[in-house]
């Protein structure tokens, strides 16, 4: 296929389907990851509507900045997979825990359901409440609300009002973006309200960040990086922001 045609047809693709991942055009298309890598670079720089990510990119449809979920399990998979492992090591039995709509807190879910401990879950995810809901030895708690479809989750007063009547012993969240001056950021308003009622909520607080965020910044601050106790991650974070967490006293684990 000429070159004309394919960008043509990805174009298509991200009109009518919001999303894109380097594998699948690869595949698709019988060419290196590469070659599709450097088509998107090329439909970004043409189109200012289309974002590249870590493995894809999607089109933004509405003033919701977020990547489809349905992309972002597709992306970083292995490193997720190795921070929820570890991740889930930080658990005890008889813990209550909170767990963010993240596609990186879903893995801790999975792992907490391949486990034996007897955990207290409370979510606002949708996913997570799927995968946990015949776990016998999880006791599930939905934050419910207005549903988000973006990240499959609930989000709204009646989602943070449910996150305020409980008390938990750990949190687990990610962000869209951990930067060295403006902290945790995310692309939604609600979801940061989400996150930041869950760190408050909870005595030890953890960080799922894939390094495809460092160095970004937002529009919704959830939190600054005071009181983060560790943050698991899949690479060491740049000087900048390492001296920042490192000042935080922040236990950096890399998975």
């Amino acid at each position: 296929m000429l070159a004309a045609k394919r960008l043509s047809s990805i174009r298509d693709l991200l009109n009518n389907g919001d999303s894109v991942s380097v594998a699948e055009l690869s595949r698709t298309f019988n060419v290196t990851e590469e070659t599709i890598r450097r088509d998107l670079d090329k439909i970004t720089k043409d189109d200012h509507a289309v974002v590249r990510v870590h493995g894809g990119a999607y089109k933004i449809k509405n003033f919701d900045r977020e990547a489809p979920y349905a992309l972002r399990e597709t992306l970083l998979v292995a490193e997720k997979e190795r921070m929820a492992q570890t991740g889930y090591t930080m658990l005890e039995e008889g813990d209550t825990i909170m767990l963010d709509s993240s596609t990186s807190a879903l893995h801790l879910a999975q792992a907490i359901k391949r486990g034996t401990l007897k955990i207290s879950v409370i979510t606002n995810s949708l996913r997570i409440a799927l995968e946990l809901s015949d776990c016998p030895h999880a006791n599930l708690i939905v934050a419910g609300g207005a549903y988000r479809p973006s990240s499959r989750s609930f989000v709204g007063y009646s989602a943070t009002g449910t996150l305020d009547d409980f008390h938990a012993d750990k949190a687990f969240v990610s962000c869209s973006g951990l930067h060295a001056r403006s902290g945790l950021t995310d692309n939604s308003e609600s979801e940061a309200r989400v996150r930041r009622t869950m760190l408050e909520n909870s005595d030890y607080r953890y960080l799922l960040v894939d390094s495809d965020k460092f160095g970004r910044s937002k529009s919704h601050r959830i939190a600054h990086l005071t009181g983060i106790h560790s943050l698991f991650t899949d690479k060491e974070p740049d000087a900048e922001l390492k001296e920042m967490l490192l000042k935080n006293n922040i236990n950096i684990i890399v998975c």
